[in-house]
């Protein structure tokens, strides 16, 4: 009978172990996969918060400098004499300044994906990064937002681009549009390193809250093992 007994209760003790490992293994699980998610989601509100905040309004003051009918005109003609040309590149240059925006310029397609750059308000014209009237782009190689405006005749938000030269960088693009038809796009290429660090310091900080937690709780399980295995039958 006391063997009987004593056999209970190791099986129960057995029993509470692997209960509190099951549990334990499910509860760091569970932590872990909730601070992926969170990081995941803390991007992504980020990066349409930039957006929201510097791109979009960059953006819409930027399309209400391009004149539709003189951009057409230009963009056929790719003469540089045109005084539309430098009124709208100055325009844009100023507001570049202005807001901060990494580069801002006009296209316009020649064929396919391949675009021309129209008018460039990034830098002056004696920059060595400064795009020509009628240099030309593959922008299907680009972030597929940028030909998305072209094609739906809507402003599209691109992604988090990350580049060796340039950091983390944003673009947001608008169509232009001249009686019904998108003839060109605007874009906006925006600095995002400074974002990108903010969310790298603030992922770095959950991670070491998860780790502490985790440490706790292995802690707190090591301790029960440690019980469990003391604790015997009273005689």
């Amino acid at each position: 009978m006391e063997i009987d007994k004593v056999g209970q209760f190791e099986r129960h003790k057995k029993s509470l172990v692997v209960m509190a490992s099951l549990f334990f293994g499910f509860f760091f699980a569970a932590i872990f996969g909730v601070f992926i998610l969170t990081s995941v989601m803390q991007v992504n509100t980020l990066t349409y918060y930039v957006c929201s905040r510097v791109g979009l309004p960059t953006l819409e003051q930027a399309m209400a400098i391009v004149e539709p009918a003189p951009f057409q005109k230009l963009a056929e003609s790719l003469d540089e004499s045109d005084p539309y040309y430098e009124e709208a590149r100055l325009k844009l240059l100023e507001l570049k300044k202005r807001t901060g925006a990494r580069y801002i310029y006009t296209m316009a397609p020649k064929e396919g994906s391949v675009f021309r750059y129209i008018i460039d308000g990034s830098v002056e014209k004696t920059a060595p990064d400064f795009s020509l009237l009628g240099d030309e782009e593959d922008i299907g190689e680009w972030d597929s937002a940028a030909l998305a405006a072209y094609q739906s005749g809507s402003i599209q938000i691109g992604i988090l681009d990350q580049s060796e030269i340039w950091g983390a960088t944003l673009s947001v693009y608008g169509p232009i549009i001249e009686q019904g038809e998108t003839i060109g796009i605007v874009g906006i290429d925006l600095e995002a390193e400074s974002i990108n660090q903010w969310i790298r310091t603030q992922v770095f900080w959950q991670g070491v809250v998860v780790i502490a937690v985790v440490l706790l709780g292995m802690v707190f399980y090591i301790l029960l093992r440690i019980y469990a295995g003391k604790f015997s039958l009273p005689g």
